[in-house]
C-alpha cells in the first residue's frame, strides 16, 4: 500500500522536482534586435503561473517569422498551465480567443514556444494562404 502511494504521490507531481523550477523566470524572443515576445513564468506552491505579452508578427509561406513588432509593456495573464515534464502547455485570452501554446525547454536558457493550432485555426489560416508558425525561439534573462 505504500509503494502505492509513493507512486500516486510521483505521478501527480508532489514528490520530487516538478518541471515548474526549470521553466520559471524571464525568457524573451528577438526578430531584428527588437523584443517581440515576453513571457514570465513561476512557480508558486508547486503550480506554474504567468504572463506573457507578444507583437504583432507576420510568417512567411513557411512558417518562419518575417516581421514582429515591439511586445506591449503589459503581461497578459495566463491560464490552463499543464506540465508535461520537459515542456508546460498554456493558454492566453486574446480578446474573444484563446490562443494555446506550448512552451519546449531545449536547455537551461533557451528554449521554444510553438503555437498550438486547433483543425478550426489552421483551416482558416490555410483558407487565407498563411502557413502554420514555426517555433519561437526564447532565451532565458
Amino acid at each position: 500500500m505504500k509503494t502505492l502511494a509513493l507512486v500516486l504521490m510521483l505521478a501527480s507531481g508532489t514528490a520530487g522536482q516538478s518541471v515548474a523550477p526549470s521553466v520559471a523566470g524571464s525568457w524573451t524572443g528577438q526578430f531584428e534586435g527588437r523584443t517581440f515576445l515576453r513571457l514570465e513564468l513561476k512557480s508558486v506552491n508547486g503550480s506554474i503561473t504567468g504572463g506573457m505579452s507578444i507583437g504583432d508578427i507576420e510568417v512567411d509561406k513557411q512558417g518562419a517569422l518575417r516581421s514582429a513588432k515591439e511586445a506591449p509593456r503589459d503581461l497578459t495573464p495566463m491560464v490552463d498551465f499543464v506540465d508535461h515534464g520537459s515542456s508546460v502547455a498554456f493558454a492566453r485570452k486574446d480578446g474573444d480567443d484563446t490562443d494555446h501554446f506550448e512552451l519546449r525547454l531545449i536547455d537551461a536558457s533557451h528554449a521554444e514556444l510553438r503555437f498550438l493550432l486547433s483543425n478550426e485555426d489552421r483551416e482558416a489560416l490555410a483558407a487565407d494562404g498563411v502557413p502554420a508558425p514555426k517555433p519561437i525561439a526564447l532565451t532565458r534573462q
